[in-house]
Order: structure tokens, then C-alpha cells, then sequence
């Protein structure tokens, strides 16, 4: 009886413990600004019964940073692939690692250094796919 008394007790303190990760919706609209991201990587998600459009889109943002901070935006719905595409991440005003993937494309106010690193990237791009060209791939 004890024993039995002492792992419900565990496990109520385990579970009481383990707090459900926030959500974009969880915060007011005002808590958060934009900032330039770029999608570093987007698999589609582990779960099997997702649809086959459903990927974790993984991203850097404050690109012009010596080191960018990352996110994961899991299960989102995106038909293509966006593999080094720019996107625009919400961050959160009091705490710069809560973020949320808010849509592909740039911000409206892209400093001169996001626009330096924007342009390596896209150059870097296109270098790669020359490559493929090339190569007939």
C-alpha cells in the first residue's frame, strides 16, 4: 500500500511539473515585433498520420548577429519546399528566445546589415544551384 501510495505520488508530481509549451495565442498581439529569418531547415514532421504537407520549419533569426538565435515552427501546412527561404519571425519584446514563425517573405524594416547577410545568402544560393546545373543534376 505504501509503495503503491509513493508512486502516485511521483506521478502527480511529475505531471503537475511538466507545464504545456505556450502558444502564439497564449500572448498578447503587442508583446511581440518582427524580425528577418531564414529557414535553415524543414522536414516533414515525424508523425505519420500528418498530412504529407506538414513540416517542422526550422529557422535562424537575427541574422546580422555574429550567432543567430534558432526556432522550430512544428506541423506547419507548407506545399513547398522552403529550405533557405527568408521568413519573418515574431519575437517576444521582454524575452528574445520566445518566438513564433509569423510567415515566409521579409520584414518591412530590414536594416543594411540583414540586407549584407540576405544578399551572401541568396548569392550562396544561387552558387548551389549553378552547381546542380552544371553537374546536370
Amino acid at each position: 500500500m505504501k509503495k503503491n501510495l509513493a508512486t502516485l505520488i511521483i506521478v502527480c508530481l511529475v505531471l503537475s511539473s511538466c507545464k504545456e509549451e505556450k502558444k502564439y495565442s497564449d500572448y498578447k498581439k503587442d508583446d511581440f515585433y518582427e524580425v528577418q529569418g531564414i529557414v535553415t531547415h524543414a522536414p516533414p514532421t515525424d508523425d505519420p498520420f500528418d498530412l504529407s504537407v506538414a513540416k517542422d520549419v526550422h529557422y535562424e533569426y537575427f541574422i546580422n548577429r555574429e550567432k543567430p538565435l534558432k526556432g522550430i515552427e512544428e506541423n506547419l501546412e507548407i506545399l513547398e519546399n522552403v529550405n533557405g527561404y527568408p521568413v519573418v519571425i515574431l519575437v517576444h519584446k521582454d524575452n528574445e528566445t520566445i518566438n513564433f514563425y509569423s510567415r515566409i517573405g521579409l520584414t518591412e524594416n530590414l536594416t543594411m546589415d540583414e540586407k549584407k547577410v540576405l544578399e551572401k545568402h541568396f548569392q550562396e544560393q544561387m552558387d548551389i544551384e549553378k552547381k546542380k546545373i552544371n553537374k546536370g543534376i
